[in-house]
């Protein structure tokens, strides 16, 4: 998949088929979406254009930790990229854009930048400055060039629509089960393995540590997780939060593998949540913070021996 950024790559050469979204969690709803306009464009002979924004929109008026981001750029690049787009366009979020009508928005980005012959959307659609434009407003400006578009419905889990606002509260209650409903698979991180403080290596429980620096983010607490590791999975447990016992103050996820001793500095590692098993507590030792991690630990073992614990 290839990656343009607006306005450094403009315009783009050949027509499209287009579809347009924050596409945070790339969710069921946002597959469909993804699938539908893949599909319309091999069956037109176009190229397939999905176009986000980075910052998100809520990240650019309320600041970086407005959003708890489900799936930071590098890794929503990497699950559209499996969904087999063609071009992923990002649009720079900045005071332009925000101020750019939705009349000018339609002509600028969809119809010269991206040469679209067919955009599709969501039934939550909205662009343009204030969120003025809507999807009649869309197929009125579209119909004057020739330009076909499609609103798709919302796609239902259990009665209720998926959405990332949906997802986002079910990680912050720790159903994991219905997050995984709503992602068609399980929530996963994806991270760059940073030196920590080796706190857990002097309690006996030495940490893989992921800084967490694209925002917000909707877990905090004590995990069974799977991590893999040079294409190895292995077991874990997995700790998400300040580490208030030894008074820290940045948010990361600290990750002890069951039975494995390599060092793995600077490497890239993909992180699988299966189940939480409890909140972070501010422990009133380090005595009383190890027992809780031989407990945590005995607790995933468990889990893993009454579960697969495969990958879906």
């Amino acid at each position: 998949m290839k990656l343009i950024r607006y306005p450094h790559h403009w315009p783009i050469s050949g027509n499209t088929c287009v579809t347009i979204g924050n596409f945070d969690g790339v969710h069921l709803g946002h597959q469909a979406l993804v699938k539908t306009v893949v599909a319309e464009a091999k069956a037109r002979q176009t190229q397939s254009v999905v176009v986000t924004m980075n910052p998100l929109p809520a990240q650019y008026f309320n600041g970086r930790m407005a959003v708890e981001v489900l799936t930071p750029f590098k890794h929503k690049f990497k699950l559209l990229a499996n969904l087999g787009v063609d071009v992923m366009c990002c649009l720079n979020f900045n005071r332009q854009l925000a101020a750019m009508s939705a009349s000018h928005f339609y002509q600028h980005i969809l119809l010269h930048g991206l040469q679209a012959q067919h955009v599709l959307v969501g039934d939550d659609f909205r662009f343009g400055a204030g969120r003025q434009g809507d999807f009649p407003l869309l197929q009125e400006l579209a119909a004057v060039d020739g330009v076909s578009v499609q609103r798709m419905p919302s796609v239902m889990v259990q009665g209720h629509r998926v959405s990332s606002t949906r997802i986002r509260e079910q990680l912050r209650q720790g159903h994991l089960t219905q997050v995984e409903a709503l992602l068609g698979r399980q929530f996963n991180v994806l991270g760059r393995v940073a030196k920590g403080k080796q706190l857990g290596r002097q309690l006996g429980y030495p940490t893989i540590n992921l800084e967490w620096k694209s925002g917000a983010f909707s877990l905090r607490g004590v995990y069974v997780v799977k991590i893999k590791i040079k294409g190895r999975w292995w077991p874990a447990v997995a700790s998400v939060g300040y580490n208030p016992t030894v008074g820290g103050n940045a948010k990361r996820i600290e990750v002890h593998v069951l039975d494995f001793k390599q060092a793995v500095y600077g490497q890239s590692v993909e992180v699988l949540f299966f189940q939480k098993l409890r909140n972070e507590v501010e422990f009133d030792s380090l005595t009383a913070l190890t027992a809780a991690i031989e407990t945590d630990v005995q607790q995933a073992r468990e889990y893993f021996a009454n579960n697969s614990g495969e990958p879906v």
